[in-house]
């Protein structure tokens, strides 16, 4: 069912009950109303009845029979009787019309004054009327036959209200629900002229206030992010096909030179060396790239324990300089260091090890002499590791784009490298709720990156 539907039958059910429970109140009062001026008609009635027989000498039933029939205010079926304090009939206004009357009733009557009770369609009541030298029980009876037409032409008026003025709702609700809906209708027409290639293309946020502007803010937001997706899915298969590419032809160009002609054996323990040397670098690469993987893995849950921060850092200058032995790594602790828990937070040891290793690889990489100073610094809420070399700086238009995979900066070429460990640092540091930040001075030919990580996330 669609929302507009679904709207509209909500508003008109509510307005429906709403209108339904309103017209049951006013029948309800209006049917009281007319039934107690019917009462109050016939107690009248009952009362000057009473008097003329009781207190007017020289009236009897006969006279009063009389009386009654020149009267005009007659109802329907009406008949009055009155009783005396033995219960004997002293009156009744139509002989052609009984009520059942039992001394039980009467009793009830004198007890309580005044009685009100129906029998068939006739509404009765029964009154006790005393003067100084009589007590008599009088009973006044009709039907209602102005009251009744009167309640059933309410009725049907109120019928025809109702369900004109839920036509009315169904209608107007319609409209309303279709006219709040058109912006949602407008964002459907235009998220399905959205494809790959019009990524770039944005819904028009008709009012920001709403939630309809609101929700269509936040599906452009998804749209910025699956653009970026896109866009990075596009670098990253690019620069991969590229950097596997490389290897590739060099380990296929040098084993079809070395099967144009017979050579010597030192010439062919040459072309080994560099095919795996080669095959080395396609090694690490798609070792990285894994490691890259695994960390952009939304489904995989990380397990972080409380880790030595100084523990990690010497286990992977003694990782880095064992595949690298030309390279030099110093490391420092700050000398105010007191307490161990300075140097304890919660981290995963394997990824926590592979950024360090990634940043003192990446300091010597691309320092003249090979090396980089790591310096760890305990602060209130998190440790900052800062690894510092001279040499290549890295120019102000490059530095936004240093953590993006693959990049390279023109004065890197020369360097061997592919641009990975710098954005599998920064994915590290952020499923640690930590951050990794870069300064590079051309002055003084000085390059810091700090890492840092919270003690607890």
């Amino acid at each position: 069912m669609q929302i507009r539907t679904k709207l509209t039958l909500q508003f008109a059910l509510l307005v429906s009950t709403i209108m339904l429970m309103a017209f049951v109140t006013i029948y309800l009062i209006r049917m009281t109303y007319v039934e107690q001026e019917f009462y109050k008609r016939l107690r009248r009635k009952a009362i000057t009845t009473c008097e003329l027989l009781v207190k007017v000498e020289g009236v009897d039933s006969k006279l009063l029979r009389k009386i009654d029939k020149t009267n005009y205010d007659v109802l329907f079926n009406e008949n009055l009787t009155i009783y005396d304090h033995t219960n004997e009939e002293l009156y009744t206004s139509n002989e052609s019309l009984y009520y059942t009357i039992s001394p039980e009733l009467l009793d009830q009557i004198r007890l309580e004054k005044e009685v009100e009770f129906s029998e068939g369609k006739a509404k009765i009541i029964g009154i006790l009327y005393t003067d100084r030298f009589n007590r008599v029980v009088c009973l006044a009876g009709a039907e209602d036959k102005d009251g009744d037409e009167e309640l059933r032409s309410l009725f049907r008026i109120l019928t025809g209200m109702y369900f004109g003025v839920i036509g009315l709702v169904i209608v107007a609700g319609w409209y309303f629900a279709g006219q709040a809906m058109r912006p949602v209708s407008h964002a459907i027409e235009q998220v399905n002229q959205i494809y790959p290639k019009l990524i770039e293309q944005r819904l028009t946020v008709q009012n920001p206030r709403d939630e309809v502007g609101q929700l269509t803010s936040t599906f452009n937001t998804l749209l910025d992010r699956i653009g970026e997706v896109f866009r990075l899915q596009n670098l990253f298969i690019s620069n991969v096909s590229h950097e596997l590419k490389n290897p590739l032809m060099r380990v296929g160009a040098q084993l079809d030179v070395a099967l144009l002609k017979e050579r010597t054996e030192a010439e062919y323990r040459q072309t080994l060396l560099s095919v795996r040397e080669d095959i080395r670098d396609l090694g690490q690469l798609t070792e990285t790239l894994l490691e890259l993987a695994k960390v952009n893995d939304q489904s995989r849950s990380l397990i972080y324990d409380d880790v030595r921060i100084d523990e990690v850092v010497w286990e992977a200058r003694d990782l880095l300089l064992k595949a690298e032995p030309t390279y030099q790594v110093q490391v420092e602790f700050l000398s105010t260091i007191e307490d161990d828990n300075q140097l304890i937070v919660k981290a995963n040891p394997h990824l926590m090890k592979t950024a360090i290793v990634n940043l003192m690889e990446n300091g010597c990489k691309f320092s003249p002499d090979s090396q980089v100073m790591v310096d760890v610094f305990p602060m209130k809420s998190d440790v900052e590791i800062r690894f510092t070399n001279t040499g290549i700086v890295i120019l102000p238009k490059d530095l936004p784009y240093i953590f993006q995979p693959f990049f390279r900066s023109d004065n890197t070429t020369n360097i061997k490298g592919y641009g990975v460990g710098l954005s599998l640092v920064e994915r590290i540091a952020k499923l640690h709720n930590g951050s990794i930040k870069v300064t590079s001075i051309a002055d003084s030919q000085t390059t810091f990156f700090s890492l840092i990580i919270p003690y607890r996330h």
